[in-house]
């Protein structure tokens, strides 16, 4: 083979076949079409929208159902994008007269399946198809979703299944803002253990409020069950759907109350007999009787509630008086005692000096000489040493009294201490 052959083949096969402009332009328009409808559906006009696990990831979806319904609300939208993404023009802009109820809902469909053959969402189906145990009915929006197979991707007429948005909509300025504020709250999060104690015990106490609240709701939804279901065998319960984890936030509270027992035809179900609604509120008395019996008194039960109020102000440090490096409350005033010669701490010095006076009031007399008779005058001098070896025997006598009456204080404190413990344990 020549050279100039070679070389020529080898420069064909290096260039690649290149794609005609025509028809990338085509493709673009045909995906800003697309993608604009897509922006237009995934903001606050569109669809109803919830998220759910599919598979290994979280995704938001919408029922077919609903975008029929929102379609048909705003036909302006069909007419602006039917013809865009089909290529066909509405009957509306055909013949000047607005589709029949039959022909619109076409035009969806076919709206529908150039999206999710676009790959802007894939259709998808519950994981679990059976109502939960105790429920008549599926739920509206599952949490868990399984991906259809390949042969089951198109878009129905009747609006059935759930789709998953592939599409991720652009970044706006609200999801900004609240960014900034949840970065906001964070930081003000960390920076708690720096905030006052009034506030840190305002943090508490809502806190335990919302859980008495909870603990509240419980006994009252337990109560009202019993005595409808003891009184005439129905399953009645007050907020049926606060313990759901399939249901979102603002359906908690509807219904207020329902009966669980019912099934798809309304009718009832599983009513329990008469005797055994008596033998078992029989047994539930005698339950509750005997432990109103073994209940603690009531100034017992204040005082226990009073020492676990005592202990987790303790233990999250929210005592008004800040703690010493001991640990306990009260040691700064003994340090700052300690540190100025406070009276009866250790390490003081109490010494009956008759000479004490002469610095107080310069004259050898207390302050209040009205009651008190003259000190007795001082010991002859017997030199240097001899004052003090006294002053040391006195010192060295002070303080061992001082630290003999600290243990006995000390040892009376571990007394009280297991004498509070027993009385503890024997409570509980």
């Amino acid at each position: 083979r020549a050279p100039g052959t070679l070389g020529a083949s080898m420069s064909a096969k290096k260039t690649p076949k290149q794609p005609s402009s025509s028809r990338d332009k085509e493709t673009d328009a045909d995906h800003d079409v697309s993608r604009a409808l897509a922006y237009l559906l995934r903001g606050t006009k569109g669809p109803e929208t919830r998220n759910a696990r599919l598979e290994d990831a979280r995704v938001d979806y919408f029922r077919g159902k609903d975008l029929y319904k929102v379609l048909r609300q705003r036909p302006e939208i069909v007419d602006e994008f039917y013809g865009k993404l089909t290529g066909n023009a509405t009957t509306q802009l055909a013949t000047g007269t607005p589709p029949t109820e039959a022909e619109l809902a076409k035009q969806i469909t076919q709206i529908g399946q150039e999206m999710l053959k676009r790959g802007y969402f894939v259709k998808c189906d519950r994981v679990y198809k059976t109502p939960r145990p105790g429920r008549t009915k599926k739920v509206k929006f599952p949490k868990f979703l399984a991906k259809e197979p390949r042969t089951s991707q198109f878009f129905t007429e009747d609006g059935e299944g759930f789709y998953a948005w592939t599409y991720a909509a652009p970044m706006s300025w609200t999801f900004v803002i609240i960014a900034v504020l949840v970065a906001f709250a964070v930081i003000l999060m960390c920076l708690f253990p720096l905030s006052p104690i009034w506030f840190k015990k305002c943090i508490l106490y809502v806190c335990l409020g919302i859980l008495g609240l909870f603990f509240v709701i419980g006994v009252i939804r337990v109560v009202v069950f019993a005595a409808v279901w003891i009184t005439v065998g129905r399953q009645f319960w007050v907020l049926p759907n606060i313990t759901s984890d399939e249901i979102p936030i603002d359906e908690v509270f509807s219904p207020m109350w329902a009966f669980d027992d019912l099934d798809a035809n309304g009718n009832v179900v599983g009513r329990i007999p008469t005797a055994k609604r008596l033998v078992a509120a029989s047994t539930a008395f005698a339950i509750l009787a005997i432990l109103y019996r073994v209940a603690p008194e009531k100034g017992s039960a204040i005082k226990s509630i009073t020492r676990a109020h005592g202990s987790i102000l303790d233990l999250f440090d929210l005592y008004d008086t800040p703690k010493g490096l001991g640990g306990s409350v009260g040691n700064e005033m003994n340090v700052t005692e300690n540190a100025t010669g406070g009276v009866g701490d250790v390490g003081d010095v109490i010494v009956d000096d008759p000479t004490a006076g002469d610095e107080a009031t310069g004259d050898g007399w207390p302050d209040d000489d009205s009651n008190v008779a003259p000190p007795a005058p001082p010991p002859p001098y017997s030199g240097l040493a001899d004052d003090e070896t006294a002053s040391a025997e006195t010192t060295d006598a002070a303080t061992e009294g001082t630290t003999k009456e600290t243990d006995a204080k000390t040892d009376e404190t571990e007394a009280k201490t297991e004498e509070t413990d027993a009385e503890t344990k024997a409570e509980l």
